[in-house]
């Protein structure tokens, strides 16, 4: 039986607009704690894994510069070491 057709574009517009939909609400989206509809389907769909991620990476900036509270919580590079 043939794979039913998956929209990854669908898809992908649906994540971004439930993770800004997150920062709406007050979310830290770069809390390592918490899992967005973004790296929840770059999970899911490796082909969209790339975009989702750099999305999501964008939509963190976009929350850091608009929300005083979230300054210096962003994604740096030295973070990488931890992992």
């Amino acid at each position: 039986m043939p794979e039913p057709f998956v929209d990854l574009d669908a898809i992908f517009n649906l994540a971004v607009k439930e993770t800004e939909e997150l920062m709406k609400l007050g979310f830290d989206i770069s809390d390592p704690c918490a899992v967005t509809s973004l790296e929840w389907y770059a999970n899911k769909y490796p082909e969209i894994a790339e975009r989702c991620n750099n999305a999501l990476l964008e939509l963190i900036e976009k929350q850091v510069a608009t929300t005083p509270a979230f300054v210096g919580a962003a994604y740096s590079e030295n973070d990488l070491d931890a992992f």
